[in-house]
């Protein structure tokens, strides 16, 4: 797998490692091969052939299976079965993934996001809202300053899952005050993610490719505050396109801090809350805390499909054919045996919930 990474640092794109590995894999034959004639084959432009050809010179392999096992970087491709399928619906999925510890793409993933100009009503609600939430969802964010930084301390507080999505190369602890707290992430094992070549720095274009790997990652977002300018907006966006549901905290109608979350509530794009418990009763986890009767199951395929729901609150047939071992026959029997006992119904999407 190294030998895909060291394409990717030739400044191979995402999009052209597709097109190359489409249909063989062989990462090594292709490193060890590339010639002229060779990327020619694929259509690629002269001056990039020769740009890749001169970085092959210079590029230093060595220090790079020297970090990537110093580090224990894990490489994921888009193959692979442990890839985060929501991912795969970007226009141009990442080719491979750079992760440091394990990922359960099955995780529930919630994204806290708010300006960097923070209130401190803000922060207080943050701090009122958010631990609750740790416990059902992973925290997602982009490791911005202050914002984001709160969120992954507060995960890390409540000893529950946080991941981390870097807009640079996964070893550069940008800003250097969030040292300590890499630090800490990493001795939790909790995730770190770049889809960005070694020693990539920040910049302007790699800031909007992290915020669209985010906003795919998790499927709900908490708009905490949103003020005119703020990058939060475009992260609400995104959420509101791919069909996420949105959250919002209201406050106060002078503050600019609150122009656009207020709208968004306003315009009916994001569900008002005031608590932590507004999100989790909307999607029934206040139930595995006050249920006191006990559900009859016909048979263990039936069971399985309760504990799927609960902890991934709706799914498709393809969803449940897709983590179960089931026969499409076997599946629609139960399915439609657990709606009859209304143990389960459909959403509005078509896809099942508990009752």
């Amino acid at each position: 797998m190294n030998y895909l990474v060291y394409l990717h640092s030739l400044w191979f794109s995402h999009k052209q490692l597709h097109k190359i590995f489409k249909d063989n894999r062989d990462y090594k034959y292709f490193f060890e091969s590339l010639s002229f004639e060779l990327l020619s084959s694929f259509s690629f432009k002269e001056s990039f052939i020769l740009k890749v050809l001169e970085n092959k010179k210079v590029l230093n392999t060595k220090k790079i299976d020297e970090i990537i096992k110093k580090l224990d970087i894990k490489i994921i491709t888009f193959y692979d079965e442990s890839y985060i399928n929501d991912l795969k619906n970007i226009s141009n999925p990442p080719f491979l993934i750079y992760l440091r510890w394990e990922i359960n793409k099955n995780d529930n993933f919630f994204s806290v996001v708010w300006s960097r100009k923070i209130s401190q009503y803000t922060k207080k609600t943050a701090n009122i809202i958010i631990p609750k939430l740790t416990k059902y969802f992973t925290i997602v964010s982009g490791w911005a300053w202050w914002c984001d930084t709160i969120a992954h301390k507060i995960a890390l507080e409540n000893n529950f899952k946080t991941i981390v999505v870097f807009w640079t190369w996964i070893d550069i602890t940008y800003p250097s005050s969030n040292k300590k707290l890499f630090d800490d992430i990493l001795k939790s094992w909790w995730w770190l993610i770049s889809i960005f070549p070694l020693e990539t720095k920040g910049s302007i274009y790699t800031f909007p490719i992290r915020n669209e790997i985010v906003a795919w990652i998790w499927k709900w977002l908490l708009v905490l505050e949103a003020w005119e300018k703020s990058w939060t907006l475009i992260t609400a966006k995104l959420a509101l396109d791919q069909w996420k549901d949105v959250f919002a905290i209201p406050w106060d109608i002078l503050s600019s801090n609150y122009i656009w979350s207020n709208n968004l509530i306003k315009n009916s794009e994001a569900k008002l809350i005031s608590s932590s418990d507004d999100i989790l009763n909307d999607y029934w986890y206040n139930i595995w805390e006050t249920i006191k009767k006990e559900i009859s199951f016909w048979n263990m395929i039936q069971k399985e499909i309760y504990e799927l729901l609960k902890y991934n609150l709706s799914l498709s047939v393809d969803d449940f054919l897709q983590k179960t071992n089931f026969s499409y026959w076997e599946l629609g029997l139960n399915l439609s045996l657990m709606e009859i006992n209304q143990i389960i119904k459909k959403n509005l999407f078509w896809k099942y919930e508990l009752v």
